[in-house]
């Protein structure tokens, strides 16, 4: 089966569900064969489960461990040339299957999340849920939270409340896969760093674009009713409480710019109301934004996302630290490119140096 692989494509994300595409070779057994190729009938199937790992070096590092949802056989134009294409998601499809409806009084947020996390114990899904900054559950005489969707789009809905993110990383063994609940990671080790225009060391096949949105940034303000005293309380929401990863934040350059938005929250306590006002700002601050190509040979290993890189020879205004938002793996015998988006909220480096 290894030989008749062609290429893998996986597209890993902080913002939705990864994915996989194995493109094998299908083509029949020989001139005028009128039988189907093995391959069809292969383990890699529907509903099979699938563990790319990468090696440099005497390191292995799971790419994907997910499971096969789609199934495509593209016929070629001549013999022997069909393509059979393999596709699917990371293991967190497992929890987007069944809609349900549940209850979950006096439960901080991320207690709940492990709740619904445990029962997945079963397929090797190891939950790892970070406590929110507020907590503050209401009192099961007034109000009880519910859910009412799939366990995935509950636990996203409940990340989003505050500005956290919600997750499968694969590994970090063949077999295991990890749920992260909690905030975006921009602090720790800084992965090796983004080179550009730097000659021979340059490792970047395809210098990065970069754009900035000066409408993106939002400050939040209204007001809401306090279910304990009745009395109405004003929120305003502060400058982004993340690690700033730019000396100067675009919000902070242009503030003419910045959107001012309207809470529009009722039956919430002061506490959660001024903590998801809190994480619409913190969610609208990465207005820059790089796009380019690594040369997966040249850059000596894996690019993740979901964590920090450091980007050197692109110019005072955008060197230094990068949050990375995607990152697209594409590999084929004798190549291995990484396509990837970085994020940050402004212009200007918080370091001397980045991670070479």
């Amino acid at each position: 089966m290894a030989s008749r692989l062609r290429s893998v494509l996986v597209t890993e994300s902080d913002e939705e569900r990864s994915a996989f595409t194995l493109r094998f070779d299908a083509g029949r057994g020989g001139p005028g064969s009128a039988l189907d190729d093995p391959m069809l009938d292969a383990p890699v199937g529907v509903g099979s489960r699938v563990v790319v790992v990468v090696t440099f070096g005497v390191l292995p590092q799971v790419l994907m461990d997910g499971i096969v949802t789609r199934q495509t056989l593209v016929t070629g134009d001549a013999p022997g040339t069909a393509t059979l294409e393999v596709t699917g998601d990371d293991l967190s499809v497992l929890l987007d299957r069944e809609e349900r409806d549940a209850e979950w009084p006096a439960l901080p947020d991320q207690v709940r999340a492990l709740a619904i996390l445990a029962p997945y114990a079963v397929h090797g899904i190891v939950p790892f849920a970070v406590p929110t900054p507020d907590s503050d559950p209401p009192l099961p005489i007034q109000r009880v939270p519910g859910q009412h969707d799939t366990d995935l789009r509950h636990l996203v809905e409940l990340a989003a409340y505050h500005g956290y993110v919600a997750y499968m990383l694969p590994g970090p063994t063949v077999g295991l896969s990890t749920f992260y609940w909690g905030p975006p990671v921009r602090a720790g080790m800084p992965q090796p760093a983004l080179s550009v225009d730097l000659g021979p060391t340059a490792n970047v096949e395809r210098a990065p674009r970069f754009r900035a949105d000066g409408l993106a940034p939002v400050e939040v303000e209204g007001t809401v009713q306090d279910p304990s005293t009745g009395a109405s309380v004003p929120i305003r929401s502060t400058a982004s409480l993340r690690p700033a990863l730019a000396a100067l934040p675009l919000a902070r350059k242009q503030p003419d710019l910045v959107r001012k938005d309207r809470l529009r929250l009722s039956g919430l306590g002061t506490t959660t109301a001024k903590a998801r006002a809190q994480a619409q700002v913190d969610r609208s601050m990465d207005v820059v934004v790089g796009e380019g190509v690594l040369d997966g040979a040249r850059y000596g290993g894996v690019l993740r996302p979901r964590g920090l890189v450091g980007v050197r020879g692109a110019g005072l205004t955008h060197d230094g630290l990068w949050y990375v938002q995607k990152v697209v793996h594409e590999l084929a015998r004798g190549s291995y490119r990484q396509s990837f988006t970085i994020t940050r909220e402004g212009f200007g480096s918080t370091v001397a140096v980045v991670r070479t």
